[in-house]
């Protein structure tokens, strides 16, 4: 099985870019899920979406050149670095309006996902002291990451939940984009709320994730002062 050697260049190339592109795949993967109810969303939130889309074909497939043009062994890298060549595929072909109905292979984004997380804290049974490693010494910037992510997937969720669209109760995506940060953020200002169970649902794991954000974040402050003041 050919081994792709990875050069001086590309390694760099990477170490800049892998964790701006796995933010990139996992933010836009749940903005897939609106396009179940496309036909109540406003224009506004159809310009969003096909504005997302294009900008995640463009990054990957910048990426893929990229990487391409820096490597020594091109045709290996083709070979073993199929997964990227298919992602920037099929962002390509779900963007023409007459493969629209292909809008599912915009999915094939999870594969950066997989590729990702294993070069940065490693996937297997060999890389699991690496993996606890790394989620040990960046607590903090996981359960950002995670509650940024949960406040996409909750505004989409409470999208299709709820009664959202032009003319309706909720009038936009950002309409609940805004619920879901006035809510993971414990605010809740009250002028956007759920009335459903299953927004009720998502209100209440958001409100969840937003409390634990916290309390992590203020451990890793209070584990600061502790070493600091111990130092001294």
């Amino acid at each position: 099985m050919d081994t792709l050697p990875i050069s001086p260049r590309l390694a760099t190339w990477r170490r800049r870019t892998d964790i701006p592109l796995l933010l990139i795949a996992v933010g836009s993967l749940p903005l897939l899920l609106l396009e179940i109810i496309a036909n109540r969303l406003s224009d506004g939130d159809q310009k969003f979406l096909t504005g997302v889309n294009v900008a995640v074909f463009v990054a990957f497939a910048v990426d893929y050149v990229v990487e391409i043009s820096v490597t020594h062994k091109r045709t290996t890298y083709v070979r073993t670095q199929w997964a990227s060549l298919l992602i920037v595929i099929s962002q390509f072909l779900a963007l023409l309006p007459a493969l629209g109905f292909l809008g599912i292979l915009r999915g094939a984004r999870a594969l950066r996902i997989i590729g990702t997380l294993s070069r940065v804290i490693g996937i297997g049974a060999a890389s699991k002291e690496q993996g606890r490693k790394f989620f040990k010494e960046k607590a903090a910037s996981v359960a950002f990451g995670m509650a940024g992510f949960t406040l996409i997937t909750s505004a989409v969720a409470f999208t299709i939940a709820e009664d959202v669209g032009d003319g309706r109760r909720i009038n936009s995506f950002f309409d609940a984009l805004w619920w879901s940060a006035a809510t993971i953020t414990t605010v809740g200002y009250g002028d956007i709320y759920p009335v459903t169970a299953a927004g009720r649902i998502i209100a209440v794991f958001t409100m969840l994730v937003g409390i634990s954000t916290l309390a992590v974040v203020t451990a890793r402050i209070a584990q600061f002062l502790i070493s600091a003041d111990k130092s001294n």
